[in-house]
């Protein structure tokens, strides 16, 4: 069984502030401040599931009972993480036959990465995965995803399909039956990465 835990996000401000949002929606008033540092959460959050995809760099840890769990066995052994694009693998650490916790040297994987489709931790060729204790939380794989950690690392076409999705929020206020706004989906299809 795999687990997702979050371990650090970044501030939603970093990618849109909330005067850049007012500036969008040409608003002077200060009044909607509050409503629109909302809204600005909940576009970033329904952009992040369109296009599967993180923004700014969110830490993750995954754990899993053992390889089997996620092992793919194509022509190099891999565990897809979720969540692109991968940023980078902090660690890999199990807990050996004796229950003691070990770190699994980086020397025996490598972080691999395809545009738009997930990463991947892809094991050496020759390397054997280590062998386990009987635990639920027996490997732990800690990973960073997202384009960076300011706005600027972020592609621009992202931050104006995010835009828009805020301003059909602001504008509508009530449930709509399209999922997104016809132009931002047309934006954020080329950054949508395929899931397995």
């Amino acid at each position: 069984m795999v687990k997702l835990n979050l371990v650090s996000t970044p501030t939603a401000t970093d990618l849109i502030s909330v005067s850049t949002a007012k500036n969008f929606l040409r608003i002077t008033h200060s009044g909607d401040d509050t409503l629109i540092g909302n809204l600005i959460l909940a576009a970033i959050e329904v952009a992040q599931n369109y296009t599967n995809s993180r923004f700014l760099v969110y830490e993750y840890k995954m754990v899993m009972n053992n390889w089997d769990d996620v092992l793919l066995q194509n022509d190099l052994p891999n565990i897809v993480l979720p969540y692109p694009p991968l940023k980078e693998i902090s660690h890999v650490k199990y807990y050996d036959t004796d229950n003691a916790l070990q770190t699994w040297s980086s020397s025996n994987y490598w972080a691999g990465t395809f545009k738009n489709q997930a990463g991947f931790l892809a094991i050496n060729t020759g390397v054997n995965t280590p062998t386990l204790y009987d635990r639920e939380d027996a490997i732990e794989i800690q990973f960073k995803c997202g384009y960076g950690t300011s706005g600027s690392d972020v592609p621009e076409a992202i931050k104006i399909a995010t835009l828009l999705i805020l301003g059909k929020m602001y504008e509508v206020r009530e449930d709509s039956v399209s999922k997104l706004p016809k132009a931002s989906e047309y934006i954020l299809d080329p950054y949508r990465f395929k899931t397995y």
